[in-house]
């Protein structure tokens, strides 16, 4: 059988990208504005960059029902509900902190693969998503816990977004593209974002104008969680497409692993020696969960 273990690169290449949005959206956070107003941003880059790049290849795109189903679930699950999570817990924990969240979305993914029927149960597998676990465990040792224990119950808020996560991933690999490029699957699901962001911002008034009065930090920041997730999202389609949703669930691992490397390069954050051997134990954790293609 065909050897696919050429899909770690894109894999790391998406994570690298994915876990620069860690940094960036505590900046933007940070910096006082409101929640719905970056996520607004947020999903109104993404839809152009998924815009962008369905030019060169643009086609009619058929509106059926089963598409708008799948756009409203991906809009919903793997956009607005986690990014409104996301963003509120960031503004109360640490970047790397929310980085490790994301290395949750694996441990939610195998037990929804295995009940729909999509995965199989096998023992190098599940031992893969638990190494993860553990990873998890070492990076929230007794050095890097919190700074102020009383925003843990934000570290319960933010594991939602890897719970929503899981659900989307299982969601396409279980039902398909139904003949939708990653890309226009991106784009629907993006432009659905901003047409409920839209109402969000309107009806709270939270819109941001970041053109105004020169481009802050926060408005860089809110940038490139744009850009960078846009790009992102479309290569994660894609790979589950290719490998299943157990494996491209790994990608939170790289999330977490970049996230927290960006954070202390971008924000000066610190962290114990904890966190080197979660990273040794996450890259084993994903050695053990292949690709579908890969014998094993």
């Amino acid at each position: 059988m065909r050897s696919e273990t050429w899909l770690y690169m894109p894999l790391a290449v998406i994570g690298a990208t994915w876990g620069l949005t860690i940094p960036a959206m505590k900046v933007a956070v940070d910096s006082g504005y409101p929640v719905s107003g970056v996520l607004f941003w947020q999903v109104l880059l993404a839809s152009m960059v998924a815009f962008l790049l369905f030019l060169p290849k643009r086609r009619a795109i058929p509106v059926t029902r089963r598409r708008v189903a799948l756009w409203t679930w991906i809009m919903a699950f793997g956009s607005v509900l986690p990014g409104f999570i996301s963003y509120t817990a960031a503004g109360h924990l640490p970047a790397g902190v929310m980085a490790i969240t994301i290395a949750m979305v694996p441990i939610f993914i195998m037990p929804i693969a295995i009940l729909t029927g999509h995965e199989v149960f096998k023992p190098k597998r599940v031992l893969g998503v638990l190494m993860g676990a553990l990873a998890i465990f070492l990076l929230i040792g007794p050095d890097t816990s919190l700074p102020d224990p009383s925003k843990a119950g934000f570290v319960l808020l933010a594991l939602l977004s890897p719970v929503f996560y899981a659900f989307e991933d299982n969601f396409i690999a279980y039902f398909g593209l139904d003949g939708l490029t990653p890309i226009e699957t991106l784009l629907g699901s993006a432009l659905l974002g901003v047409f409920i962001m839209s109402g969000v911002v309107i009806s709270q008034g939270t819109f941001i104008p970041i053109w105004q009065g020169g481009f802050s930090m926060a408005d860089w920041a809110i940038v490139v969680v744009g850009l960078t997730t846009g790009v992102a999202y479309a290569g994660f389609i894609w790979i589950i497409g290719q490998t299943g949703p157990v494996f491209a669930g790994q990608v939170a691992y790289l999330v977490t692993m970049f996230g927290v490397l960006w954070s202390v390069v971008l924000l000066g954050e610190t962290y114990s020696g904890y966190i080197w051997a979660a990273f040794g134990v996450m890259m084993f954790g994903m050695f053990l969960v292949r690709p579908r293609g890969d014998a094993s």
